[in-house]
């Protein structure tokens, strides 16, 4: 693996009120990059219902898989699959996503309240 920063939630580039929130998937967990340090870890069961989703639709969308070796933060934060992707999130390499998620679901994963 070639991401050398830690992983975190970043301000979408162009979308007010979406995050775009690392994910790695290793066999059927799922790692999910809430904040700076911290992350949270689901199988399939337990993963989010927003996340399955527009995790089913980034698996459905073509796109070229590339390997782990070689990713970059940069290879991770930026949709060059597909625009439709935009607000959806993509697939950066064999294990790792960005996710776009919104505020609300990102604070209820970190288990925050949105009021």
């Amino acid at each position: 693996m070639s991401i050398t920063i830690a992983l975190s939630p970043v301000s979408h580039q162009t979308k007010t009120g979406l995050v775009r929130v690392p994910m790695r998937r290793i066999e059927d967990h799922f790692i999910v990059y809430v904040s700076d340090g911290y992350y949270r870890r689901y199988d399939k069961k337990t993963l989010p219902d927003e996340l399955k989703t527009k995790l089913a639709m980034i698996l459905a969308s073509e796109h070229t898989v590339l390997p782990d070796v070689g990713v970059t933060s940069l290879m991770l934060y930026q949709n060059n699959q597909s625009e439709e992707l935009d607000e959806i999130g993509w697939r950066a390499s064999e294990s790792y996503y960005c996710m776009v998620l919104t505020l609300p679901t990102l604070m209820a994963m970190r288990g925050e309240n949105n009021g």
